[in-house]
């Protein structure tokens, strides 16, 4: 075990070391930008893609360490899971998603930092586009995630049966691309329609897993029982 554990260690941290020096440099150049940002940077869109709100420039900083900081809990996570091994097996899975992540905060960090300071960017178009794409990415690996405590779909009968686990994950990979797609359409669309085609089949898709793992849950369970009927 100890030998496998060396052999996972090394083959991520050259994509560590990278992701943890791209995150850096995008906290440190918080520090470069600052001075040119005005007193008030936008931090929120509306439904239209018009801003809705503003915060104090300070505000910078933590949009920009925030990746860094993502970093620090996505290496964390398979060192107190206590399912390890899970991480060996599903390792590029994990890999994928990390990087999908920190690239996707990122992106919003310099988008964010470019409008406060003053240039005209289709902000929810490029927002959309990243969320789609996070959930077509997603449902990609979504098959290949082995049960785990911390990644993945967590309902209290995907984390009790590695079977129901298996299960919902292959349905939940569909379903993710599914409302991937559903997410790239929207982003060619403003107001409530757009809206409507982001949120609503997600959670239409959340609704669906949550029920799904607890009806082969509960079909396993009777199976289970029906066996042990018989043996009696």
């Amino acid at each position: 075990m100890k030998s496998t554990n060396n052999e996972y260690n090394k083959k991520m941290s050259t994509t560590n070391k990278g992701l943890w020096i791209f995150s850096a440099f995008v906290g440190i150049s918080a520090f470069f930008v600052y001075p040119y940002l005005p007193n008030l940077i936008p931090t929120h869109w509306g439904i239209s893609g018009q801003i809705d709100a503003y915060s104090d420039k300070k505000m910078v900083f933590l949009i920009a360490f925030l990746p860094l900081a993502l970093m620090a809990l996505f290496t964390a996570i398979p060192r107190i899971d206590p399912k390890k091994i899970s991480y060996q097996l599903h390792g590029k899975a994990y890999e994928i998603v990390v990087i999908s992540m920190i690239f996707f905060m990122s992106a919003l960090y310099f988008i964010t930092t470019a409008v406060a300071l003053g240039y005209d960017l289709p902000v929810d178009t490029f927002v959309k586009l990243g969320v789609a794409l996070l959930f077509i990415i997603m449902g990609n690996v979504l098959g290949q995630v082995r049960h785990n405590y911390f990644f993945g779909i967590r309902t209290p009968w995907t984390l009790a049966n590695e079977v129901v686990w298996r299960k919902t994950h292959r349905v939940g990979a569909y379903g993710f691309v599914l409302a991937g797609i559903f997410a790239l359409f929207s982003a060619f669309l403003k107001g409530m329609l757009s809206f409507i085609l982001m949120f609503v089949p997600l959670a239409v898709l959340v609704f669906y897993l949550f029920i799904y793992s607890y009806l082969v849950f509960k079909k396993l369970e009777k199976q289970d029982l029906e066996r042990e009927s018989k043996n009696e």
